[in-house]
């Protein structure tokens, strides 16, 4: 758990874009992944002292933070909130922290939905949680690596949540992710290098959370009745998508070319999902 150059970049941009870190909580001490120099010129740009390098609290504190709190499960690494976060949350961390940032926790955490409704449970409404998080290439790292479809389909209108941006950065251009149920297509991130997520979503509502389980978006619309409909209708699909839907010939082509064409260039290259970024 810890802040390299692109989650910093990545924080430095949500405040920016009017995200207030006010009275935070972080996901275990975020340690500091950066060069000493580079991180020292950075905490000198937010025009704040350099006091320390091994935890990123400086650079916490230069964004805005009023106040920061260290949830963890020992008190190894400086947390002040002690909390296994496997087990729900005490009534007393309920709505308590104007944002609430995970560096690299969620993925260690065996119990996922519950860890995940306690963060979204610690936010108060108006206020952010961020999320940065394994998504390829991280096997081993701990027991998960995540697709955008998780985020979007768990921080959503239902669990009174709205996922404000979501993103990747793949060889140092920025990637912002459609949402899956926008396109009625799966978003599928093939890279050959190991690859994060970037969530910032928003607490726009106070509703009960996961008061009823996520699906995936695709099988939620094939079992609705009107998705039925939608996705039965030829003349509602392209010819393109016709074709390779009658033709498992023409299907199986299509496969292999996309991957002929991601080891050839290794880039994400399926612009109706992805669109580059710019965070400067």
């Amino acid at each position: 758990m810890g802040i390299d150059i692109y989650s910093a970049r990545f924080l430095r941009s949500e405040v920016r874009r009017g995200v207030n870190l006010g009275h935070l909580l972080t996901l275990g001490h975020q340690a500091v992944y950066m060069d000493d120099e580079a991180y020292r010129a950075l905490i000198m740009s937010l025009g704040i002292s350099f006091q320390e390098k091994i935890y990123a609290d400086d650079l916490f504190r230069g964004l805005g933070a009023q106040s920061m709190d260290v949830m963890d499960a020992s008190t190894f690494e400086g947390a002040n909130v002690l909390h296994n976060l496997n087990e729900p949350i005490g009534r007393e961390l309920v709505e308590k922290y104007d944002c609430v940032f995970d560096g690299g926790a969620l993925e260690h955490v065996f119990n996922l939905p519950q860890p995940l409704k306690n963060c979204m449970e610690m936010v108060k409404v108006g206020g952010r949680f961020l999320t940065i998080t394994p998504a390829n290439a991280f096997c081993g790292h701990g027991f998960y690596q995540f697709s955008p479809e998780i985020f979007y389909s768990a921080l959503s209108d239902e669990n009174g949540y709205s996922v404000e941006r979501l993103l990747f950065v793949y060889r140092d251009q920025w990637y912002s992710v459609r949402k899956p149920a926008d396109i009625r297509q799966r978003v599928e991130l093939l890279t050959c290098e190991p690859t994060l997520l970037f969530v910032s979503a928003r607490r726009v509502e106070r509703k009960p959370v996961f008061a009823k389980w996520p699906q995936q978006s695709d099988y939620a619309t094939a079992w609705n009745a009107e998705g039925k409909a939608s996705h039965s209708s030829a003349q509602e699909k392209s010819f393109k998508d016709y074709v390779v839907s009658c033709s498992p010939i023409v299907k199986k082509l299509q496969a292999n070319w996309r991957r002929y064409k991601h080891r050839r260039k290794c880039l994400p290259s399926n612009w109706g999902w992805f669109s580059p970024v710019n965070m400067d």
